[in-house]
């Protein structure tokens, strides 16, 4: 407990299987947390904190790739909570295609949402934590498809490959201010997000499923906890020592 004690984080993708177990987590490790998502309005575990008259989470919901809403999304946390020590950049969307079948369209939408918006989002809080003087860690969610090729999935690849080495790149520009920047690459998740893939794939649901576990050394998929931990772990002062690593959490399905 008080792992993050004295320290607000903003979490984007915040309603989302892995997001609404971040925030829950991240309060109860004594963060104070600014969440977003698309969502207007927060349901599930985040609208439940909310409803309880929680001080520690605000939440604001619009568009990432709206540039308007970065600013505000940074400046409201700051009314609220005075500073931003964390960003856990935990956003994203899967797109499942292959790549001679992939569009112009599709491709702009999935780099527009899983690299551009986190690269913009991660500026405006690297200025912030640049102008507070105390350092910080920036958290970015990437993906095992962003290290290993899988089929139908280029355009989330080149994403997610690109999301890694933008935390690669960010933390030799911010090293010199104390703020480290960190990419985790989680496996196939039991979240709603790898079920709206299959569900587009038009093929049968549990036999896909049941080679998505095969993958994996453990021969499961993981769970949302699991990949929060280290995120926590990584937005934490334990990680004092870590920045520009990029962190596979997949069950060993990289060392196959």
């Amino acid at each position: 407990m008080n792992r993050l004690k004295n320290k607000v984080a903003l979490i984007s993708g915040a309603l989302g299987g892995q997001g609404q177990v971040a925030v829950a987590k991240f309060i109860e490790e004594g963060a104070q947390v600014f969440a977003t998502d698309l969502a207007p309005s927060p349901h599930g575990e985040v609208a439940s904190l909310l409803g309880s008259g929680s001080d520690k989470l605000a939440y604001l919901g619009g568009d990432l790739c709206d540039s308007e809403l970065l600013d505000q999304l940074v400046n409201t946390a700051i009314t609220k909570f005075g500073q931003i020590d964390v960003l856990f950049s935990n956003h994203g969307v899967m797109v499942g295609k292959p790549f001679l079948d992939t569009t112009i369209e599709e491709l702009d939408r999935v780099l527009a949402i899983n690299l551009r918006a986190p690269f913009l989002l991660s500026q405006l809080v690297a200025k912030q934590m640049v102008q507070q003087g105390n350092g910080g860690s920036i958290v970015h969610n990437s993906s095992v498809g962003g290290i290993v090729g899988f089929p139908t999935m280029a355009a989330y690849g080149a994403s997610k490959a690109g999301l890694a080495q933008l935390a690669r790149s960010m933390a030799t520009d911010l090293a010199e201010y104390g703020i480290r920047v960190n990419a985790i690459c989680p496996g196939v998740v039991d979240t709603p997000m790898p079920e709206r893939y299959v569900e587009g794939l038009g093929v049968d649901k549990q036999t896909v499923f049941q080679e998505m576990e095969q993958m994996h050394l453990m021969k499961r998929l993981g769970r949302p906890e699991e990949i929060v931990n280290l995120a926590l772990f990584l937005a934490s002062d334990e990680s004092s020592f870590m920045t520009g690593s990029v962190i596979p959490i997949d069950g060993g399905l990289t060392a196959i």
